[in-house]
């Protein structure tokens, strides 16, 4: 399998192959350094919308036409946006890859922002914030963000506010996109039959109208930490704990990592073990690890009934001082081992080698090969993991809860 490159064209913008010769297919990535993070309260939930209305039309396509398209060929389009990126993605047979470079710099560059397509899709979010709050484990995670960094970007809902999904109008996406929509801010990825020259040749071809505009630097992450609890109907509780975590550019992140997984990262886990297994208090039941640029948040979620949810939150309690105290040979060597399988294990699919070469160029303005990883975590210690489980879990806790809480006990001190 050949390796990866990245090429930085004149116009600051960058592109990247992760070319795999033996198969028949091509993922594309549109990667922007843009998300809800880059928002202030005014335009909450736009890099969202702005993301939906990429597909309703340009002066070459309709909407229909846009959706007829990709499907005549075989071909999977789709879209996402996270606090600090916004993904336009495809999927084609190699013969194809050409047509889904114009066709994503058409979508991404030619938008018409129609009036009428601009209100039906604030309808369609509309449905789709309302499906939010009626998913009681999708909601209480804005809840538990904006607990945790509250009033300010980092800790508003990507969706954005009911108010502002029914305001936004046409100059409001168009300046958006001025602003955001930059050179220096987006890398164009490709993984799968393709090479580095002929993606170069397409995107110089077709990417000429992205904007020049010098980007606004976000503001920085402030974690505060705090209690948060919603009283609502629900069969279960839905809980989620966190503390302060660290940067995707911190020394520690590996360490940050491999304790997630130790604590709550599959089914031979600590949580899941005791929790579900040994005392059946859950049926889900997980922890994770949730990088920025320059903060983090280290997080366990799990639901249950509101009679069991005093007795599971103890039981959280004891395994976070657990953790804290000691780590075994073998659940060490366990998650190393889980680490270099997951590595190897998405080499095999074009799509999750895009996704990780659009990251890594965004993220780190590199590539990170397989062995730099393993480097980074190969000789970790079960002492420097302990260190930094009782460094993270000494923080001020953040929790949020929904369902029938109100005799649940407040918590803020774990070790």
């Amino acid at each position: 399998m050949s390796k990866a490159q990245i090429k930085k064209l004149s116009n600051g913008l960058r592109v990247g192959v992760d070319e795999m010769k033996d198969v028949e297919t091509v993922s594309i990535g549109v990667f922007v350094h843009t998300g809800s993070r880059n928002e202030d309260f005014s335009i909450n939930g736009i890099s969202h919308f702005l993301e939906h209305l990429a597909f309703k039309g340009t002066p070459k396509r309709s909407a229909k036409q846009i959706a007829e398209e990709f499907e005549s060929i075989g071909g999977y389009i789709n879209a996402y946006t996270s606090r600090e990126k916004t993904v336009y993605y495809v999927k084609v047979l190699k013969e194809y890859g050409e047509f889904a470079i114009e066709f994503l710099a058409d979508i991404l560059q030619n938008s018409l922002f129609d009036k009428v397509e601009i209100k039906k899709e604030s309808g369609v979010i509309l449905q789709e914030y309302a499906m939010t709050q009626d998913t009681p484990d999708d909601v209480v995670f804005d809840y538990f963000q904006e607990t945790a960094y509250p009033n300010q970007p980092l800790g508003m809902p990507i969706i954005g506010s009911k108010a502002n999904i029914k305001k936004f109008n046409r100059d409001d996406f168009l300046n958006y996109i001025n602003q955001q929509y930059n050179y220096q801010n987006t890398a164009i990825v490709a993984s799968g039959s393709i090479k580095i020259e002929n993606l170069i040749k397409w995107v110089e071809k077709y990417f000429t109208k992205l904007s020049k505009n010098k980007i606004k630097p976000v503001s920085k992450a402030i974690y505060k930490g705090g209690f948060y609890k919603k009283e609502k109907k629900l069969e279960q509780i839905n809980y989620l704990l966190g503390f302060k975590g660290i940067s995707y550019h911190d020394k520690d992140y590996y360490k940050c990592q491999i304790l997630s997984m130790i604590l709550g990262g599959g089914m031979s886990s600590r949580l899941f073990q005791e929790v579900r297994e040994n005392k059946g208090l859950a049926y889900s039941i997980y922890s994770f690890n949730n990088c920025f640029e320059d903060a983090g948040i280290f997080g366990i979620y799990c639901a249950t009934s509101s009679d069991k949810c005093q007795k599971m939150i103890g039981l959280l309690s004891d395994e976070i001082q657990k953790v804290s105290e000691n780590i075994k040979d073998d659940e060490l060597n366990k998650v190393k081992t889980q680490f270099k399988a997951s590595l190897k294990m998405a080499k095999e699919s074009t799509s999750s080698r895009m996704q990780r070469l659009g990251s890594d160029i965004l993220l780190h303005n590199k590539i990170q090969t397989d062995q730099d990883i393993i480097e980074k975590f190969q000789d970790i210690t079960k002492k420097e993991i302990t260190n930094f489980a009782q460094k993270v879990f000494a923080t001020h806790s953040t929790t949020a809860m929904i369902g029938n809480v109100k005799n649940i006990k407040k918590i803020t001190k774990f070790i």
